[in-house]
């Protein structure tokens, strides 16, 4: 898979490029062919919350508790690219020790003691499903972990006279530990995406949905997931217009808030800060919040003006960020 993250949240921001995905675990749909499922799971829900973090509003009524709520989701958006890592990471091992039918057994970097099962879906020959057995592997964001559990990807290109469409999803169900310092860590939920390009450029947008009806990441007791989210995309001309709905959960900040584009985001398709926009963030009182408002003074030179401001609602208390901070905030 290649797929190129502009702050990859709810379901994380957006994906820019892909031609591939990849999950694990197992779906309420029906099989084809042998190891993957063919249609994404009903009804998935929370499994590794260890407090009452999902069932309770984070206080958000101040800087300090926004700058809380930036470090969740820049946790959230790094439990992406852990599992896009554990994704290529196994893609990789090479070694086969053993095939029953489309399924090949290899070894993984603890060589005798953990092993990994390809299995291959014999009808669309690209859907598959990685089990892993006490299987090491290593990855740049978590280093070497030791896995259990199941990772699946399914993926449907269709092509017309005038578009081409991509349609798929993943689900994660593992387990494991930081090989140095025997950190536990797990992560399970599930995620879809529909794509939509002009086979000729120019002649329609190119139109993206995100899905995630929950994803969730517990790394000792730090814990981090997204539920109920919906990501829009469609970029035409340069221009990439972007929706976000979502609720982020953190222990960090003891509970969740829901994450909202007032007015729709408009940025260079390529990345960089959008030129405008505005996104809500609701926690604790549902009355206050913060409004993130993209495009201030964009006019101006970035030494003179700021890119975008936070301000508290009832407060009225503003945080600006230009150009190079203003990636860390969420669009």
């Amino acid at each position: 898979m290649v797929r190129t993250t502009t702050s990859r949240i709810l379901v994380l921001g957006a994906i820019s490029v892909l031609t591939a995905c990849g999950g694990g675990g197992s779906s309420g749909g029906g099989s084809s062919g042998g190891g993957t499922p063919t249609l994404p799971p009903d009804n998935v829900v929370l499994k590794l919350d260890p407090g009452t973090f999902s069932e309770q509003r984070a206080p958000l009524n101040g800087v300090p508790e926004f700058d809380g709520v930036l470090g969740v989701y820049s946790g959230a958006e790094q439990t992406y690219l852990s599992i896009d890592e554990i994704r290529e990471a196994a893609l990789e091992l090479d070694e086969a020790i053993g095939q029953s039918g489309n399924t090949v057994t290899l070894r993984c970097d603890n060589t005798g003691a953990g092993t990994m099962a390809f299995t291959l879906n014999r009808e669309t020959q690209t859907d598959f499903t990685l089990e892993f057995r006490n299987c090491q592997l290593t990855t740049s964001e978590l280093g070497a972990i030791i896995l259990d559990g199941t990772y699946t990807y399914v993926n449907e290109i269709t092509e017309t006279s005038s578009t081409r469409e991509v349609d798929g999803f993943q689900i994660v169900d593992l387990t494991g530990t930081i090989a140095s310092g025997g950190e536990s860590i797990a992560m399970q939920g599930s995620d879809a995406w529909e794509t939509s390009a002009p086979l000729q450029a120019g002649t329609a947008p190119r139109v993206e949905k995100y899905t995630t009806d929950a994803l969730e990441f517990l790394r000792g007791s730090d814990y981090q997931a997204i539920t109920d989210a919906v990501t829009t995309l469609a970029s035409e001309a340069g221009i990439t217009e972007v929706t976000i709905n979502s609720r982020l959960i953190g222990s960090a900040m003891n509970g969740y808030v829901d994450i909202s584009t007032e007015t729709a985001i408009k940025r260079p398709t390529g990345g960089g800060c959008p030129g405008e926009g505005v996104v809500r963030i609701i926690g604790e009182p549902e009355t206050s919040g913060v409004d993130i408002k993209y495009g201030t003074n964009m006019a101006l030179p970035v030494t003179d003006g700021t890119e975008a401001t936070a301000t508290i609602i009832e407060s009225a208390v503003v945080e600006e960020y230009d150009a190079l901070e203003c990636d860390t905030l969420i669009f």
